[in-house]
């Protein structure tokens, strides 16, 4: 199957959106921006999974989630560890729809980022960006197989800044791409759409 078609409404829709100018990732601050792209992902058939980032404490908790809301097999843990090669190899095997996709929705992922998750490791980064390396990779992966995968990352921090990621840097998603939209004046205005 096409991943997409080239038509005029492919640039429309959120999907598109986030691989073309995100790599596969968005950032949302705002909760009911995130809600509604969720909402239109389920409707075009993605399967959706959840995390509350910030319930990660620990490395071991991020792994533990992941594993739990991803399904993985019982082989991922005790024989492969805990590892961000690991996940890179059982993401390859995330069963994904044709008809539709799988996105992850990460809330809340600046207090991972800023908690358990900044620690830099041996690549100079910090083991968020690495997890979000991990998953752009992912997509790319997921893209040159036909499929469609995409990571929503919710964060409470309007000005979190996140490297280049496989190759790209996440973009802010379309109604808060401008930092006018991120400001708690913002909140109180009408949602344009």
């Amino acid at each position: 199957m096409a991943v997409f078609t080239n038509s005029p409404d492919d640039c429309q829709r959120i999907d598109w959106s986030v691989l073309c100018n995100g790599g596969g990732i968005a950032l949302y601050w705002r909760e009911e921006y995130l809600a509604d792209d969720v909402r239109w992902l389920a409707a075009q058939n993605y399967d959706i999974y959840e995390f509350a980032c910030d319930r990660w404490d620990a490395e071991a908790s991020m792994y533990s989630d992941i594993e739990r809301v991803l399904r993985f097999s019982e082989w991922w843990g005790p024989v492969w560890g805990h590892n961000l090669d690991a996940l890179d190899d059982c993401l390859t095997d995330l069963p994904i729809s044709d008809i539709g996709g799988a996105a992850l929705v990460f809330h809340k992922f600046n207090v991972y980022a800023s908690g358990s998750g900044s620690a830099s490791i041996h690549s100079g980064r910090s083991r968020a960006e690495d997890l979000l390396d991990v998953l752009a990779r992912a997509s790319r992966y997921c893209l040159l197989n036909g499929k469609r995968f995409i990571v929503l990352v919710q964060t409470e921090d309007p000005n979190l800044r996140i490297g280049a990621l496989g190759g790209t840097s996440p973009a802010w998603n379309r109604r808060e791409w401008l930092n006018a939209n991120r400001t708690p004046e913002s909140r109180s205005k009408q949602k344009v759409d």
